[in-house]
């Protein structure tokens, strides 16, 4: 277990408890903005250093992943290595959980009994926090982050929102004190985005938390009286926020713009920069196992946390895919969590690194584009299409505020939620020509018009459902 610094935790209540964790974090703050400006070098023997850190670490305390490294002298081992180690999945990673973790006396069983019980703490084992993810695979995961690593998690990827908030300053704000952060996130659960966030929530300046499955009519008049420096929410709300905006009903100027847990369209991305033209548009990709990205500052993609975590982009035979190419996947390490070991662990989404170094001077490699995920792609016999592609004529229509693009045996249907009447005949045959362009012959697509699409327990809407779901 890492050590804490000065920082201990008396037998006091939960809010203490959080206030102790906020506390630290802010503690690591300073170095984890400056490690924005290292170099390459600088960035490499780290990487080395905890690498070979994470090795010592396995070897002695995760018998599962001691028997599978052994191979290895972590003394000399360097980040290339790591091709030489077995990969691993999520039902590996649930099978073999109790010879994973390290944390004496834990159980799976007693963690999955402790989510059952819990309300609104995550904490378990002492200080040790546990989430929990769906996942598009449908079979949850259980991980669980020792106090240093939940708080490095949530600090690499905000490093890249407190340089936007900077000039704030100019304007007499003072970060984060008197920042005010509205966050249309997950309900009350165990998921990554809702645990952290109720954490690293400043106790003196607490984030304004609203539920992603509340309405438009039910959020806006809340985002107006708190007229949030920081608003961040899912991508699949832009269009609800833009029309209320464009209506005079939304009437808020933020700062900063952040979209997260969802695809970001590229057209979703530049309505939300006309829309606020003042506010930085940022966005950055996360994941439970280990986090992952920080916000590009010029607002056009994002960069890996590649000090604490190695991302490696993989084709579906698992060799590895070059800067410029899509992936199929991505294996992860996380080398900062020593509560719950992560090598080499399978994410089916489909990754895009850039072959250029990115204009705003970062050393950290950057990141393109995600698209989306390889499970949620739409298979028509020997025919893979990619939902996305079809989502192009659905994000033309400014009237779709929520919309599922649902694979039919022959085709698509579209279940939407709109403000007005949409150009049916237009969008109809824009999906059909997206078919067709992948070779399917007579495309059929349908569409229904609904109330209400229903959220995942994280608040997320699932804009793909192949057949297999």
């Amino acid at each position: 277990m890492e050590k804490r610094g000065d920082w201990t935790l008396a037998e006091t209540n939960i809010e203490q408890q959080r206030a102790a964790h906020y506390a630290f974090l802010i503690s690591l703050t300073p170095e984890f903005i400056g490690r924005l400006s290292w170099s390459r070098a600088q960035i490499e023997a780290h990487r080395t250093r905890a690498f070979r850190e994470l090795l010592r670490h396995v070897q002695a305390r995760s018998p599962w992943h001691a028997r599978r490294v052994a191979h290895i002298n972590p003394s000399a081992a360097t980040p290339a290595d790591i091709v030489h180690l077995p990969t691993m999945n999520k039902s590996d990673l649930m099978e073999n959980w109790d010879e994973i973790v390290t944390v004496p006396g834990a159980s799976r069983r007693e963690a999955e009994q402790a989510l059952r019980n819990m309300t609104d703490q995550f904490y378990i084992w002492g200080d040790n926090v546990l989430l929990a993810s769906g996942g598009t695979g449908g079979r949850p995961g259980l991980f669980v982050y020792d106090w240093s690593g939940l708080a490095t998690a949530w600090a690499g990827m905000a490093r890249g929102f407190i340089r936007s908030l900077a000039p704030l300053a100019k304007r007499g704000v003072e970060v984060p004190q008197q920042v005010r952060i509205a966050s249309i996130a997950a309900e009350k659960s165990a998921h990554g985005s809702y645990v952290m966030s109720r954490i690293f929530s400043n106790p003196l300046n607490p984030t304004h938390r609203l539920s992603a499955w509340r309405s438009a009519e039910e959020l806006i008049p809340e985002l107006n009286a708190i007229q949030p420096h920081f608003l961040g929410c899912y991508p699949s709300l832009i269009p609800s926020l833009v029309a209320a905006t464009n209506a005079r009903e939304l009437e808020i100027e933020p700062r900063i713009v952040y979209f997260g847990a969802e695809h970001l369209p590229d057209a979703s991305r530049q309505l939300a920069r006309e829309t606020w033209p003042r506010a930085d548009i940022l966005t950055c990709w996360s994941t439970s196992e280990g986090g992952g990205t920080f916000p590009c500052p010029r607002g056009d993609g994002f960069h890996v946390c590649e000090d604490l975590v190695i991302i490696e982009p993989v084709d579906r035979a698992g060799a590895p895919v070059a800067p410029g190419q899509r992936s199929s996947g991505i294996y992860l390490t996380n080398l900062f969590n020593k509560a719950l070991p992560i090598i080499r662990y399978f994410i089916d989404d489909i990754f895009e690194l850039d072959d250029q170094p990115c204009a705003c001077g970062s050393s950290y490699q950057k990141v393109r584009q995600v698209h989306g995920r390889s499970l949620e792609m739409f298979h028509y016999g020997a025919i893979a299409v990619h939902p996305a592609t079809l989502e192009l004529a659905v994000l033309e229509q400014p009237r779709i505020l929520e919309y599922q693009i649902r694979q039919t045996p022959r085709g698509a249907h579209l279940v939407y939620r709109s403000k007005g009447e949409v150009d049916a005949a237009r969008l109809s045959s824009k999906m059909r020509q997206a078919l067709l362009s992948y070779g399917l012959q007579r495309p059929e697509i349908t569409f229904e018009k609904i109330a209400l699409l229903e959220r995942t327990a994280a608040g997320k809407l699932k804009h793909y459902l192949p057949l297999t779901h």
